[in-house]
């Protein structure tokens, strides 16, 4: 079961009928896609049978999405339904090297000098070494 998602809301109408339509966003599954919210209102669109070549999906992506129910990494990243990404791909980073940097500290730091300052710095570190290949 996916640990970071998110809900995503839209509400239009088309047609003479009103839709309130949403999903559970895996973040895991879509924080790297090029385009982030097209890739949401399409997750959305097939959740709820919309027709990916409709002009019902057109009206859709005319709409905002909001966003509620964080979990994981998203926690912190929604205020009033609004996503910010920017914070959350940050969270996601930090998130996904955790592990990683949780076991060289084990490995490579005393006990006694371990400390929350050490294990911003080292995953500062690691992901600014991801960045630079």
């Amino acid at each position: 079961m996916p640990t970071n998602t998110v809900t995503a809301n839209i509400d239009f109408d088309y047609q003479a009928q009103h839709y309130a339509l949403k999903d559970v966003i895996d973040i895991d599954h879509i924080i790297y896609h090029e385009d982030f919210y097209h890739s949401i209102y399409l997750s959305i669109a097939r959740a709820n049978n919309i027709d990916l070549y409709s002009y019902q999906l057109e009206i859709m992506m005319d709409q905002t999405i909001v966003f509620s129910n964080e979990k994981g990494c998203v926690q912190g990243c929604v205020s009033q339904g609004v996503l910010d990404l920017a914070l959350l791909k940050e969270a996601h980073q930090k998130a996904e090297y955790l592990p990683i940097i949780e076991r060289i500290i084990q490995q490579h730091i005393p006990k006694l000098e371990r400390n929350n300052n050490i294990t911003k710095a080292l995953i500062d570190a690691y992901i600014l070494g991801k960045s630079a290949r």
